[in-house]
């Protein structure tokens, strides 16, 4: 299994230039742990998490006044679109993280790659849905 087929497509992703406060409630509202910052191609070039986050809190930071490009961690770790589950997992180990951006070849987003993304796969893999009116497995 690879990482395309495993991503999440329907993705927040912000300009460097969306201030912290936007981001914050973004993922607040969204329930998810980051966003990624993509220049205007659309490729990665940093992401905001959580954790970027409260640090900036912690330095008494205001996140109203604060750009993405002024919280967010440059160059952070993506993958492949056909990166393995195998190797997203022992990238999110070591780097302890929560989630990967996947990129296409160009290094434009199309996806992320989440510890629960992998975990909800892992826990579906027996189970299928049979559409009556198609006779399609799912």
């Amino acid at each position: 299994m690879k990482a395309y087929d495993i991503m999440s497509v329907n993705i927040v992703a912000a300009k460097e230039n969306a201030t912290a406060i936007e981001i914050a409630t973004r993922i607040v509202l969204g329930a998810f742990n980051g966003v990624p910052i993509i220049d205007n191609d659309g490729k990665v070039i940093g992401i905001v998490t959580t954790i970027d986050l409260l640090k900036a809190i912690s330095e008494d930071k205001g996140l109203d006044t604060m750009s993405a490009k002024e919280v967010m961690t440059s160059n952070p770790a993506v993958v492949n679109q056909d990166a393995t589950v195998d190797e997203i997992i022992d990238i999110l180990y070591r780097k302890r993280i929560d989630m990967l951006p996947v990129v296409e070849e160009d290094g434009r987003l199309i996806g992320v790659v989440s510890r629960q993304d992998i975990l909800m796969e892992k826990l579906n893999e027996r189970f299928f849905t049979i559409d009556r009116k198609k006779h399609i497995i799912t």
